[in-house]
């Protein structure tokens, strides 16, 4: 594009602000316009930003008079079942997207997305999986193309992300949050995600099963634990498990493994400071003696401090490569294909919960 300052607004104003931040700080970019049809979010979304310094914002509750905005590119950060429409109008509208994950909640919603976005081909749509842009998931995807794993033959995630019972109340989360109704195993993007893009790998099928018990009496029954057991187009397993419904507070942990090499997260500390821990057939001794890869999910800079911010700087890393893509006019890996390729085995895998462990083909879209 001529403009080389992308001009960005931002609907959904909650997790959308955290997002829209890393455009603060983004040299190619001017972040113009907030937009929530909650009053109250859109009032915090305003004072965070104005302590930031950030006075020249516009902030509105009509997401159709933002697109008539002078706005080049819009961040979809609403809840996920408003994902497709709002994409939709953006990408009529002439703008570029920014979404956030999970991309699509319904095997006819992969197909609509899919329309929309090969509908604009001149306009550039991204997934915001934030969790791809870690260090050390980069780290295993050079080591992987490299060839220090050999063929993966298995890997497994693990999203772990509950309420300490002790600040258990009716109010935890306001109504229509999808905590309040979505299967936990729908939610796989931060898993799936930097696991296919790790193995240049795709889902062909899944078998599933949730467990029954209940955690937050708060919550009505929502499957808020299950695991998932994909099988690739390569041939490998990939184990999933998910868990908001059990005393697990917070982290993701990864493990691959493959015929000349295996590498994992330390479980002992949480994935924004976790080291990993390799046995690779290139190095001698480590056969049974694993070795220490030191890096983290954080970017440090040549002085050791953190370089960018938001899950590690993963945010600030991945917004940054969708300015690059619109600007320089190049295709995200983050792409259409991708965001249902990592979205759609999560709605298969609850279906399959569902059928009691049925063993189902993920379509290809």
């Amino acid at each position: 594009m001529d403009n080389q300052i992308l001009r960005c607004g931002v609907v959904g104003s909650g997790r959308g602000a955290a997002v829209a931040a890393c455009g603060f700080q983004n040299p190619k970019c001017k972040i113009v316009a907030a937009c929530d049809h909650n009053e109250k979010v859109l009032a915090h979304c305003k004072e965070y930003f104005e302590s930031l310094g950030k006075t020249d914002v516009e902030y509105l509750t009509d997401y159709d008079r933002m697109l008539e905005m002078d706005i080049d590119a819009v961040i979809v950060a609403t809840e996920a079942i408003y994902h497709v429409p709002i994409v939709k109008k953006a990408l009529e509208a002439g703008k570029h997207v920014l979404s956030e994950i999970p991309s699509i909640t319904t095997v006819e919603e992969a197909y609509e997305l899919k329309k929309i976005v090969s509908e604009h081909p001149d306009l550039i749509y991204m997934a915001a999986e934030n969790c791809c842009y870690w260090a050390f998931i980069e780290t295993w995807k050079k080591m992987r193309e490299k060839g220090e794993f050999g063929d993966v033959v298995f890997a497994e995630a693990e999203y772990l992300h509950s309420i300490d019972p002790e600040n258990f109340a009716p109010d935890n989360y306001p109504e229509g949050h999808w905590r309040t109704f979505n299967p936990a195993i729908k939610y796989t993007t931060h898993e799936l995600g930097p696991l296919l893009y790790i193995m240049n790998d795709r889902c062909v099928s899944v078998s599933c099963m949730n467990a029954d018990i209940e955690y937050n009496p708060y919550f009505p029954k929502k499957n808020a634990t299950s695991i998932a057991i994909f099988k690739t187009e390569k041939g490998a397993v990939i184990k999933l498990l998910v868990s908001f419904g059990a005393y697990t507070s917070y982290d993701h942990n990864y493990r691959l493994c493959g015929t000349r090499g295996s590498i994992e997260t330390d479980r002992r500390t949480v994935v924004d400071d976790a080291h990993s821990f390799a046995n690779l057939s290139s190095i001698p001794g480590t056969f049974s003696q694993k070795i220490e890869i030191p890096v983290t999910a954080k970017y440090l800079d040549e002085y050791g401090n953190s370089s960018a911010f938001g899950h590690g700087g993963a945010d600030s890393v991945m917004f940054a490569d969708f300015v690059d893509c619109v600007l320089e006019n190049k295709k995200p890996v983050l792409d259409v294909d991708f965001a249902i390729k990592m979205s759609l085995p999560g709605i298969i895998a609850s279906r399959s919960a569902e059928l009691n462990g049925a063993n189902l083909e993920i379509p290809v879209i």
